[in-house]
């Protein structure tokens, strides 16, 4: 799979359920709070985080 970020195709990490990719996980990692690409990542982490928890929230604990 590719990564969610730069479409990479390198050696992937899986968070809850995406692909990013080393380059850009160290990158994610290391972006200080005044970096422009710090709001990028936040708001990339904010979407993969709605999108899991909607997904868990959806399913039917009774089946």
């Amino acid at each position: 799979m590719d990564c969610i970020f730069c479409n990479g195709k390198d050696q992937n990490i899986k968070l809850l359920g995406i692909n990013i990719c080393e380059a850009c996980m160290e990158d994610m990692c290391e972006t200080r709070v005044s970096n422009e690409r710090y709001d990028y990542y936040k708001e990339m982490i904010k979407r993969i985080l709605k999108n899991y928890m909607s997904e868990r929230l959806s399913l039917n604990p009774v089946e």
